[in-house]
């Protein structure tokens, strides 16, 4: 499991995400497990799920900001590179630095963004 070290880490990353999170902040995650884990870490913005993104910007203000939260697998490093471009030539601002920072829990076995709740629980 996750060594005490990295475990800190987490947990400072989450306190920021958190607090990051609010009203004119997106989060993008690929589903609804991954939604129910941020929520359980205590993530307040609005969450939309990647495949559904273009169909919710429509109905909602135009977020000052969109975070990636996509999986920690070589697949969920390809996807945020593809829509981390495709936002970016949309206009939006998009912030990587909480994926950057929860991938390094690979080395763990934590692949995906629902994973994490398994670490919300120690």
């Amino acid at each position: 499991m996750v060594d005490e070290i990295h475990y800190e880490e987490f947990r400072k990353t989450l306190e920021n995400l958190v607090a990051e999170a609010v009203e004119d902040v997106v989060v993008l995650v690929e589903g609804v497990r991954d939604e129910k884990a941020l929520r359980l870490a205590g993530v307040r913005a609005k969450i939309v799920y990647v495949g559904r993104f273009r169909e919710e910007v429509e109905r909602m203000p135009r977020p000052r900001k969109i975070i990636l939260l996509l999986d920690f697998d070589s697949e969920g490093m390809k996807n945020v590179k593809r829509v981390s471009r495709l936002l970016r030539q949309m206009g939006y601002e998009v912030d990587e630095s909480y994926h950057r920072r929860l991938r390094v829990l690979k080395r763990f076995g934590i692949t995906t963004v629902e994973a994490l709740a398994k670490l919300l629980e120690v």
